[in-house]
């Protein structure tokens, strides 16, 4: 089972290159979407090359870092989606939306599913495969078919119709739902996810299986139980400490990195409590400081940070995919 990193800023690449680095002989995946910066789209295509290696303080893998890219260029699995579901959402056309997956190198492009909606996904899957065809892309890159629907037997039904429209590689798309009126989203229903998998797996057992932003670290097991090829993974970013409880404390024995950190947890539990705009400001002026501190012993916030969230993926994933 391969967790697909999703990732759209440059910085998030240099997080994730110093994990990788780490575990060059393991298979990871990369997930973006057709709405990024003409900037981001020429890191994505070259990664892990000109990407910078920062805050890794183990000077072999410094050392080694030219000969590892190249093992790490043949273990990496790019894929993109047309950012339908993204703030903007998809204005490409079809034409568009695959000189952009050109651009971006990925070895999996994706096509413009509408949520819940088999009929309209069939629709779209028709024009995106006849096109694909005549392009002649199919050396270029593997084009995914999305399953949607709003019951088991509608999942069935365009999966079937998927495989009859010619396509190979076919995602399971429609099963996250927002977080009340946040930006976070989460699987509507784990049963649900389940039903739908085993139900493809017991009808076309196919080879090949991705399913779209399911993953999470604790569903890994349950996900490789059922066959599943691949996931992606959009809270990696935030899974990390923001206290640095950890990341912090070899500084704690300077006494202004103290003095400054304890005034940083109590406006950041101030405004947690209460976010107002005058707890925000507070609350980002002793960010400020603790970070402008930190940068005076040679560290930075962005520096635990980057040690924070690469700790939990080696903490949490890294086993799962050894094992």
């Amino acid at each position: 089972m391969i967790p697909f990193f999703v990732v759209d800023r440059p910085v998030s690449l240099e997080i994730l290159k110093g994990v990788f680095l780490e575990f060059p002989n393991l298979k990871f995946g990369l997930m973006t979407h057709a709405n990024v910066s003409p900037n981001f789209i020429q890191v994505f295509r070259a990664f892990p090359y000109k990407t910078s290696l920062k805050y890794l303080d183990d000077e072999e893998h410094r050392i080694n870092e030219a000969t590892v890219n190249k093992q790490l260029k043949n273990n990496i699995i790019k894929m993109a989606d047309s950012g339908a579901f993204q703030k903007n959402g998809s204005i490409k056309t079809y034409q568009q939306l695959f000189n952009t997956y050109l651009s971006l190198g990925v070895h999996f492009g994706i096509i413009k599913d509408v949520l819940h909606n088999m009929n309209a996904t069939i629709e779209s899957a028709k024009e995106a495969m006849d096109i694909y065809d005549k392009l002649e892309l199919h050396d270029k890159f593997s084009l995914i078919g999305v399953a949607q629907g709003r019951t088991t037997e509608e999942y069935v039904k365009c999966y079937s119709q998927l495989l009859d429209l010619g396509y190979e590689y076919i995602a399971i798309g429609g099963l996250l739902k927002r977080n009340g009126n946040s930006n976070y989203v989460q699987v509507r229903s784990e049963k649900f996810l389940k039903d739908v998998v085993i139900a493809i797996q017991n009808e076309f057992s196919p080879k090949w299986l991705f399913v779209l932003g399911v993953y999470n670290p604790r569903r890994h097991a349950l996900l490789n139980e059922l066959g599943v090829w691949g996931a992606d993974y959009k809270g990696w970013l935030f899974h990390y400490d923001e206290y640095y409880s950890e990341s912090i404390q070899e500084f704690l024995g300077y006494p202004d990195v103290k003095k400054a950190y304890n005034k940083f947890i109590y406006y950041k539990n101030k405004f947690r409590s209460n976010r107002t705009r005058e707890n925000r400001t507070l609350f980002w002026h002793a960010r400020k400081e603790l970070d402008s501190v930190l940068r005076s012993h040679g560290s930075s916030l962005q520096r635990l940070r980057f040690q924070e969230v690469r700790d939990a993926i080696k903490a949490t994933i890294i086993p799962q995919m050894k094992s």
